[in-house]
């Protein structure tokens, strides 16, 4: 005979965390509320009194304050949990520390967010210095020819007048315009940041939504819906950027809102599959047997078990569109004051750009920005595949 401790017993619920049915003031809402009401009288100040400067002479332009409202819910609704759930915050962080390949991925990612975030406060908008044009490197040389000021040490060769040493005043050189190639490759960091905050706030809450009613709903509601992904599906959202450009011109937000509007069916189908699979299952027919409603079956019991599929598939569609607007920038379709990676390689290999030198004598412009590209790419892969295994319920302890 078993000991009494060894005995089966109720599981202890924590009945404060259910919900009562009645709305309620959460932190989450709190904070979204008077954020967002911050953000409107901002936005209204701006509008009607004086500017609001970014920081110097920048001012706030539309990608800015979508941007900010994209991360006041990030905070709200991915920030908080983490704050009050300290368990929860310590699993996802060991999760990223769990191996060596992961740990590369989230100081990586760390990188990404902090230069994209704070970088254009503390750097400010790139200067142009055409007498520093094709700067090289530090660690490197180049060509006197190619610039018409040194700012390193010149170095007298036989077959060229000089070669002009590395500068830690543009420690990673700089571009045809005489830009230091560290600011543009943070610069090209807030645009990919842009887009992150705006698909994990917007596009990915959107496609779940949709996936999840469906999935649950059945019937019409579903057949409709998922009608309407099937044809969103056939219509590649970049030919309608495309189409868009050439009335509108290119812009991050056009960028934005064509492929808020028309990529999501795809993580829509994936999610609608998923709540599919777990809709049948104990947990889920015992709650709704007592009468639980479907908001409260999809945030209590569905949510937490696809979670594990979600995040991936977060990161994985953050990085697509990283990738798909550095290859707009770099055909040439967007707004030039972005100083997107994708424009910056251009310029690298562009004849009108380079001037009397070759993508090879000043490799640096087109190799910093596409290493950033690189880098960013890998280390929104490693993220997104350490979480799916933290929020993997067979994993958990």
């Amino acid at each position: 005979m078993s000991a009494p401790s060894d005995q089966d017993s109720f599981e202890h619920v924590d009945w404060d965390a259910i919900d009562s049915g009645r709305p309620t003031l959460s932190p989450q809402r709190l904070l979204l509320l008077v954020g967002g009401g911050l953000l409107l009288a901002l936005y209204l100040y701006n509008i009607y009194v004086a500017h609001v400067y970014l920081v110097g002479t920048i001012e706030v332009n539309y990608a800015d304050w979508l941007f900010l409202f994209c991360a006041l819910v990030l905070v709200a609704y991915g920030g908080v949990p983490l704050v009050r759930d300290r368990s929860l915050a310590r699993r996802l962080l060991s999760a990223v520390w769990s191996r060596p390949l992961y740990k590369a991925g989230g100081v990586g990612f760390a990188g990404f967010v902090f230069f994209g975030l704070f970088g254009p406060l503390i750097l400010g908008q790139p200067k142009l210095h055409f007498v520093h044009a094709f700067h090289p490197p530090v660690g490197f040389t180049g060509q006197f020819g190619y610039t018409i000021e040194c700012v390193g040490e010149p170095i007298p060769t036989e077959g060229v007048d000089f070669l002009c040493e590395g500068s830690l005043l543009h420690p990673l050189g700089t571009n045809h315009r005489g830009h230091s190639m560290s600011f543009l490759l943070v610069l090209g960091a807030r645009v990919a940041l842009y887009i992150a905050a705006f698909t994990a706030a917007v596009i990915v809450p959107l496609a779940t939504a949709v996936g999840v009613v469906a999935g649950l709903r059945g019937g019409l509601v579903d057949d409709l819906l998922m009608t309407y992904a099937d044809i969103q599906m056939c219509v590649p959202a970049i030919l309608l950027y495309f189409i868009g450009y050439f009335y509108f011109n290119g812009s991050l937000l056009l960028l934005l809102g064509t492929f808020a509007l028309f990529s999501w069916a795809g993580l829509a189908r994936l999610v609608r599959s998923e709540v599919i699979q777990h809709r049948g299952d104990g947990h889920v027919l015992v709650a709704r047997s007592l009468g639980a409603s479907r908001a409260y079956v999809a945030k209590r019991h569905i949510l937490p078990n696809i979670t594990n599929t979600l995040v991936p598939a977060l990161f994985h569609l953050i990085a697509l569109l990283v990738l798909v607007e550095a290859g707009v920038a770099f055909l040439g379709f967007s707004d030039v004051s972005l100083h997107s990676w994708g424009m910056t390689i251009a310029n690298g290999l562009d004849p009108v750009s380079l001037d009397r030198a070759t993508p090879i004598d000043i490799w640096w412009v087109s190799t910093v920005p596409a290493v950033g590209l690189l880098l960013t790419l890998a280390s929104l892969k490693l993220v997104g595949d350490s979480l799916r295994d933290a929020f993997d319920p067979r994993g958990a302890e």
